[in-house]
C-alpha cells in the first residue's frame, strides 16, 4: 500500500481541525491521502468478481464510502480510522453491486446449496466432508463441483462484511455496525457469541482452507502472495478461499441472520 501523503505525526491535528472547522480544504487533503485504502480494497475485491466488472467502477464507487468514512469519523471514539474506512469502502462497494444485480439468484441458490450440502455431511460425519463426498451427494464430479465453485465464488465475495441473507435491500454490515457507547449487555453478549462461533467454525476448516483464511483476512496476503507461500497457483487460493467461505456460511447462516438485525 502507498505510504500517506501526509505525516503521519501532522495527522491527529489536522482531523481535529477539520472536524472543528470542517474546512473543505482540510476535507480534500484528508480523502486525497487516504486514497491508498480504496485502491487496497478493490485490488482484494476485484479477485473475488467476474471479469465484465471493471475495476475502474469500483475504484469510483469506493471513493464514495472513503468520502462518507471521513465526513462520518469521530476522532472522540479513538478508533483507528484506516479499519473504519475500509469497512465503509467495502460497504459502497458491495451495495454498488447489488444495485447492479451483477449476480444472479440462481448463482446464489448454487451457493447456497453447496453450503447446506457441506453442512449437512459435517452433521453426518461429525468431520467437515471432503470434496469428493460433496461432489458425489450433488450428483456429479469431483471437476465438476470444482467448476461449480468457481461459477458461484462472486456470490461469496466478503461475507463478513455483508448480510449473508438474499435482501437486496440489507445495508452491509459495516454500515449499521452499533456506537460502542449505545451496546447493550444482550448486544455485547451477542456480539461475543459470534465471535466464538466465527473462531471455533474457523478453526474446525480443513488446514489448508483455514491457513488461506488467517492469511487472507488477518495477513491482508493476497491470493497471489498466499499461493507462493504455500506453493500452489492463485486460481488454486481462490477455489480453496470459496471452499472455505462456502464452509463457513452454510456453519453460520442461522446465526448470522440474528446477529444482522442487533447490528
Amino acid at each position: 500500500m502507498k505510504q500517506p501523503t501526509i505525516e503521519k505525526e501532522k495527522l491527529p491535528g489536522i482531523w481535529k481541525e477539520y472536524k472543528e472547522t470542517l474546512s473543505q480544504e482540510l476535507r480534500d487533503l484528508l480523502i486525497t491521502n487516504y486514497l491508498p485504502l480504496v485502491k487496497y480494497v478493490v485490488g482484494k475485491l476485484a479477485i473475488t468478481l467476474p471479469s465484465h466488472v471493471k475495476t475502474d467502477d469500483l475504484y469510483s464507487t469506493g471513493i464514495i464510502g472513503l468520502i462518507r468514512a471521513v465526513d462520518r469519523y469521530d476522532i472522540e471514539k479513538k478508533n483507528k480510522f484506516e479499519t473504519y474506512a475500509i469497512l465503509l469502502i467495502k460497504g459502497a462497494i458491495i451495495d454498488e453491486m447489488r444495485s447492479m444485480d451483477w449476480v444472479p439468484r440462481s448463482i446464489h441458490q448454487k451457493a447456497n446449496l453447496i453450503s447446506k450440502t457441506q453442512e449437512a455431511l459435517q452433521q453426518e460425519k461429525g468431520r467437515e466432508a471432503t470434496d469428493a463426498e460433496v461432489a458425489k451427494r450433488l450428483g456429479m464430479t469431483v471437476k465438476e463441483y470444482d467448476a461449480l465453485v468457481e461459477r458461484v465464488r462472486p456470490a461469496v465475495m466478503i461475507p463478513m462484511d455483508s448480510v449473508l441473507e438474499e435482501d437486496s435491500d440489507a445495508s452491509p454490515l459495516s454500515e449499521r455496525i452499533a456506537d460502542t457507547k449505545a451496546k447493550t449487555s444482550h448486544e455485547q453478549v451477542d456480539r461475543a457469541e459470534f465471535a466464538k462461533l466465527l473462531e471455533k467454525a474457523i478453526m474446525e476448516l480443513p488446514e489448508q482452507e483455514r491457513t488461506v483464511l488467517v492469511l487472507y483476512y488477518y495477513e491482508n496476503m493476497m491470493l497471489k502472495q498466499i499461493g507462493k507461500v504455500l506453493s500452489v497457483s492463485e486460481s488454486r487460493i481462490s477455489q480453496v478461499h470459496t471452499k472455505a467461505l462456502l464452509r463457513l456460511r452454510g456453519r453460520l447462516q442461522e446465526f448470522m441472520s440474528e446477529y444482522a438485525g442487533i447490528l
